[in-house]
């Protein structure tokens, strides 16, 4: 919702992602997908990509765009599959995907500057080993509360708990299979609850 540093941290001069140390297999499994990419050419709009969208200084322009509508519910369920170092880094918690583990590292290592200058710092480390948790809980401006399953409201968002898991968790997942059933079974159930305005 407010993008994610994964793309911000290799725009940023001060910061070398070479010097946070990842698993070699990690590394391994980067450069196997992104063998044989390059950039498209198809004529569209440079916006009009996601990777656009992601950039944080994008991201924050689309919401200063965007409204939180009165009679509508909100939801939004930060995930985390991180922990906090002592040197205040966050490093990836055992059963993050393999594909993850080396950005989750970086993000989890940056702090610093976007190019339209917004502040980086260190409440932006957790993640989920693509997006920061501090991006996915709501838009910057909006209004939110705590999620309150037997008391929801319109017109807010309704953040849920962070939940312990990557970027794959809440679709259950790609290397390490998750069983989700129950989790969309409650959510479903509760959204049936809802008043209906």
């Amino acid at each position: 919702m407010k993008g994610t540093t994964a793309y911000d941290l290799f725009q940023d001069p001060e910061f070398d992602p070479k010097q946070v140390k990842t698993p070699w297999w990690s590394n391994v499994l980067a450069r196997m997908m992104s063998m044989g990419t390059k950039p498209k050419t198809d004529q569209r709009d440079q916006r009009d990509y996601a990777n656009y969208d992601m950039q944080i200084d994008h991201a924050m322009e689309i919401n200063a765009r965007i409204s939180t509508f009165p009679h509508v519910y909100f939801f939004s369920v930060p995930c985390s599959k991180t922990r906090r170092q002592e040197d205040g880094t966050y490093k990836p918690d055992k059963g993050m995907e393999p594909l993850f583990v080396m950005r989750a590292n970086q993000i989890g290592a940056y702090a610093g500057k976007t190019r339209g200058g917004r502040i980086i710092d260190e409440t932006w480390r957790e993640n989920d080993g693509l997006v920061n948790t501090v991006s996915e809980m709501v838009p910057s401006g909006a209004p939110y509360r705590p999620l309150e399953k037997d008391h929801l409201l319109p017109g807010v968002w309704n953040v849920f708990p962070v939940m312990d898991g990557d970027h794959m968790w809440l679709q259950g997942g790609l290397m390490h299979k998750h069983d989700i059933r129950q989790f969309y079974l409650d959510l479903l159930a509760m959204i049936e609850r809802l008043e209906v305005r």
